[in-house]
C-alpha cells in the first residue's frame, strides 16, 4: 500500500473547470499521495465547476469561499484543512510525479521550516504570449536548492541582495507548501493582496517575507516540479506581467511602512531599486538586451509607481468585500 502523507493538497479555483480537472488529476495520480485533497471554490455560483467536482472528483473535499480574492480562498483552505502541512497548487498548474512528497519533505523533516516552494516550469510555450512570459522570468527558479536565510549571502541574479529580495525571488504561490499553524499564528494570508484586477498578486511573497521576519526558514525544492499553463493571449500575458510588478511594489511599500528601526532600510532600498528597475531595463532594451518590448516596459514602469498607492486602496476594497460588498 502506498504511503500516505499527513498533508492537505489545496487548490483554490475561480471559474476554470477544465484547468481544475487537470490539476486535480495530477494530484490524484501522486505516489505517495496527499492525505487529503481540498478544493476551495472562489466562485461557488458557477455551475460548470460544481458539476465537474460532483461528477468526476467525488473523493475531493470541496469548500466554498464566496468572497472574491485568492487570499480569502487561501485562508479558507487554512481554516478547513485537516492537516498541518498545506500544499497549495494553482488550478492552472499540473503536479509532476513525486511532487507532493518532494514539496512536503522539508517541512516534515524540520520544524524550523515554515514554507517550501517548488520548481514551476512552463506547461507549453506554443504562443508568443507564453514565450514572452517565460522570457521575462516565468516561475522557475533553477535546479539548485535554496534555504533562507542561510543562503542569502549568495549572489542573486549575479549581485548581492537583501533578504527581502530573496523572499520575492525564491518561488511563488503557484506551488507553495506551508505549515498551517505557523501561518495562522501570523494572521494568515493578507486579504488585501491577490484581489484580481485591483491588485493581482503579492500574497505569496508577502507571506514568505513574514515567515522569514518571524524567524522561520524557507526552502526552495527543485525536485518538487509542477508545470504551469501561462496565458495564451498576448494581451493577457502583458497584463499579468504589469500587474505582478504593481503588486510587488504594493507589498514592498506595505513593509517599508510597517518595518521599524534599522530593518526598514534594506526594505526601503529594495523598494527604491524596484521602482527604478523598469527604467534600467528600458535602457537595456534600447541596446537589445531585454526580452520585453519598450512599450511594455514603459507601461510596467508606470504601474510600479501606481503600486506605491495601491495597498491602502486594496485594503479598503478587501474590507468592503468581507462586509458583503462584492465590488
Amino acid at each position: 500500500m502506498a504511503l500516505k502523507l499527513a498533508i492537505t493538497a489545496a487548490v483554490c479555483t475561480s471559474g476554470r473547470p477544465q484547468s481544475l480537472a487537470r490539476a486535480l488529476g495530477s494530484l490524484l495520480a501522486q505516489e505517495p499521495a496527499a492525505d487529503e485533497i481540498l478544493v476551495v471554490n472562489n466562485r461557488p455560483g458557477e455551475p460548470a465547476t460544481a458539476d465537474l467536482l460532483k461528477r468526476d472528483f467525488p473523493t475531493v473535499r470541496v469548500i466554498d469561499e464566496p468572497i472574491p480574492g485568492l487570499d480569502f480562498a487561501r485562508n479558507r483552505a487554512l481554516e478547513s484543512a485537516r492537516h498541518d502541512i498545506v500544499l497549495f497548487l494553482d488550478d492552472d498548474a499540473i503536479a509532476q510525479p513525486g511532487y507532493v512528497a518532494a514539496a512536503a519533505e522539508p517541512l516534515l523533516r524540520d520544524r524550523r521550516v515554515g514554507a517550501c516552494t517548488g520548481r514551476v516550469e512552463p506547461f507549453a510555450l506554443d504562443t508568443v504570449a507564453q514565450r514572452l512570459f517565460e522570457a521575462n522570468g516565468g516561475f522557475a527558479r533553477g535546479l539548485k536548492g535554496i534555504r533562507l536565510p542561510a543562503d542569502a549571502y549568495l549572489p542573486l541574479h549575479g549581485h548581492r541582495a537583501p533578504l527581502i529580495a530573496w523572499a520575492v525571488s525564491i518561488g511563488s504561490g503557484c506551488s507553495l507548501a506551508v505549515r498551517r499553524d505557523i501561518v495562522r499564528e501570523l494572521g494568515g494570508f493578507d486579504n488585501a493582496l491577490d484581489l484580481g484586477a485591483a491588485l493581482p498578486g503579492g500574497g505569496d511573497h508577502d507571506m514568505l517575507w513574514r515567515l522569514l521576519r518571524a524567524g522561520y526558514e524557507i526552502v526552495y525544492e527543485p525536485t518538487a516540479v509542477a508545470r504551469h499553463e501561462h496565458r495564451r493571449e498576448l494581451a493577457a500575458a502583458r497584463d499579468q506581467i504589469v500587474g505582478h510588478q504593481r503588486a510587488l511594489i504594493a507589498l514592498l511599500t506595505k513593509h517599508a511602512i510597517l518595518t521599524s528601526g534599522r530593518a526598514r532600510w534594506p526594505v526601503t532600498a529594495f523598494l527604491g531599486w524596484r521602482l527604478l528597475k523598469p527604467g534600467v531595463r528600458l535602457i537595456r532594451r534600447l541596446v537589445g538586451r531585454d526580452p520585453l518590448p519598450a512599450g511594455l516596459l514603459l507601461r510596467m514602469w508606470g504601474h510600479c509607481w501606481k503600486g506605491l498607492w495601491a495597498y491602502p486602496r486594496a485594503r479598503a476594497l478587501a474590507a468592503r468585500r468581507a462586509n458583503g460588498d462584492p465590488a
